[in-house]
């Protein structure tokens, strides 16, 4: 029988959803390492080499897991796409901190300071978010509209009247409100802006400065716990090019092809804006799902190889 492009489609999706029992015992595995008290109670650059990897590759394969169910089972054009680029980045982190074990400290660090960062912008967007709920406050006092309505139909004024200028007033603030990106807008249409922005102010900015120092806080004592020079020597939080570090991993034909091919069709760019086509054909997603099968095998055989490193320095230790 010929095969057809469905049908081999189909085959390639159902050999990705063959990889998830294989992936999730190799993350049991990889935490039953972590929490071997030979290698738990590693500390400085044997922790950075050999801990914090196996952390990473259990997490690693734990969002493959994930994604696997999410974007295999339904294909679906975006899912793909966003599948392959995920693996893609995932495997060149995870290869280079197999190259360099060291760089896992890097790896945390851009993790700790992207979520300090996440939070700041967050609470940059909440205050900013409150002045403008305080401006929509103003605007919706209604006097002196009422006041015009009045002067125009003086004794012809009418309940009615009164009440569609009230409805269009309000409803003209609440639509700008939408327009401009405000998360409570809802909520201020209840509680009214001005309050609403004294509640974002007194709850919501509260909460997430706490977030913020709390996550601070994990920072500096990862920092104190490794040493700023071991921090240093990884690469800290310097920024991170895909392009180099795929090239130093020897994956630069990979992100030539399948990283600019995958932003071409996720961005909004004067290419993808005019493709007549939606969604993928049947051979890209062959294509493509050919490419996340036989990566997340190399994920699966470099989150090996790190783990049986970690389960020689176990042995090494225990005896």
């Amino acid at each position: 029988m010929m095969e057809t492009a469905e049908t081999r489609v189909a085959a390639v999706a159902a050999e990705i959803q063959g990889l998830a029992p294989h992936i999730a015992q190799l993350e049991q595995r990889v935490r039953a390492v972590i929490t071997a008290p030979q290698i738990a109670a590693l500390e400085g650059r044997e922790r950075a080499e050999t801990l914090l990897p196996c952390e990473i590759g259990a997490e690693a394969l734990g969002r493959c897991r994930i994604l696997v169910a999410n974007n295999v089972v339904v294909l679906e054009t975006l899912g793909v796409i966003s599948l392959t680029r995920y693996v893609f980045e995932l495997l060149v982190w995870l290869r280079t901190i197999h190259q360099v074990p060291m760089k896992s400290l890097r790896f945390i660090m851009l993790s700790l300071k992207d979520g300090e960062d996440h939070i700041s912008e967050h609470i940059a967007h909440l205050e900013a978010e409150a002045q403008f709920l305080d401006e929509m406050a103003e605007r919706d006092n209604p006097v002196p509209g009422m006041k015009a309505l009045s002067e125009e139909h003086g004794k012809n004024l009418t309940a009615e009247l009164v009440h569609n200028f009230n409805k269009a007033r309000m409803d003209a603030i609440d639509f700008e409100a939408r327009r401009h990106f405000v998360a409570y807008a809802a909520d201020a249409r209840v509680n009214g802006y001005g309050f609403q922005a004294h509640l974002i102010r007194k709850k919501a900015v509260a909460a997430s400065q706490a977030d913020l120092e709390a996550k601070r806080q994990v920072r500096l004592d990862f920092v104190s716990r490794f040493g700023q020079t071991l921090i240093d020597e990884a690469g800290g939080v310097s920024k991170w090019n895909w392009f180099d570090s795929a090239k130093a991993v020897g994956m630069e034909p990979e992100y030539q092809y399948i990283y600019r091919y995958t932003s071409r069709l996720l961005h909004a760019t004067p290419t993808s804006f005019y493709t007549a086509s939606k969604n993928l054909e049947l051979s890209e997603m062959r294509l493509l799902l050919e490419y996340v099968y036989v990566r997340l095998l190399d994920v699966i055989d470099v989150v090996t190889d790190i783990t049986v490193r970690a389960e020689e320095k176990r042995g090494s230790r225990s005896n």
